[in-house]
């Protein structure tokens, strides 16, 4: 048996989403909202809104749990961002939506891609090992005099990106 396809009434708007250690950031991209519906729920989202005699509708399952009573939005006139607070803090969401499935409709930040903080201070401490290392090089290749420079931490700061790029390339 062949059923109809099902039609909706309702818009979905396009949705930008980034998330830090301790929040979700949701930015609904419609432009000249005047009046808006919105709830959060532990692990949902609704909203809702007349734009241009169209209605648009959210529902949207999380992947993980915020915490409802924390929610700040904002009306930006060309976007409604929405900031969330995870429930458990620091524990990445591998995406949006609670469902597997793809949607177009949302869409995630490129400028502001996830980087756990201890991440972020791993690669700190790599970058400067490296720095270490080259200025060592120089000193025994003796492109560096040791009585100039001694071999503290804030030693190797004349070593500006450039002449890295030059050593290394």
């Amino acid at each position: 048996m062949d059923c109809p396809a099902l039609i909706n009434i309702f818009h979905t708007p396009k949705i930008i989403w980034y998330q830090t250690d301790n929040t979700i950031g949701i930015r609904v991209m419609l432009q000249d909202v005047k009046d808006y519906f919105l709830r959060v729920e532990i692990d949902h989202l609704f909203f809702s809104t007349i734009l241009n005699d169209k209605e648009y509708y959210l529902s949207l399952y999380l992947f993980g749990s915020v915490i409802p009573e924390k929610t700040t939005h904002l009306n930006l006139e060309r976007e409604i961002k929405i900031n969330l607070i995870k429930a458990f803090k620091w524990l990445p969401w591998l995406r949006l939506l609670n469902d597997k499935e793809k949607f177009p409709y949302v869409v995630h930040d490129l400028e502001r891609l996830y980087e756990p903080s201890w991440r972020k201070d791993e690669k700190r401490k790599i970058v400067i090992d490296e720095e270490h290392k080259i200025a060592e090089y120089l000193r025994t290749q003796n492109i560096l005099p040791d009585d100039e420079y001694t071999n503290d931490e804030d030693s190797d700061e004349w070593l500006d990106n450039e002449m890295l790029d030059d050593l290394l390339f």
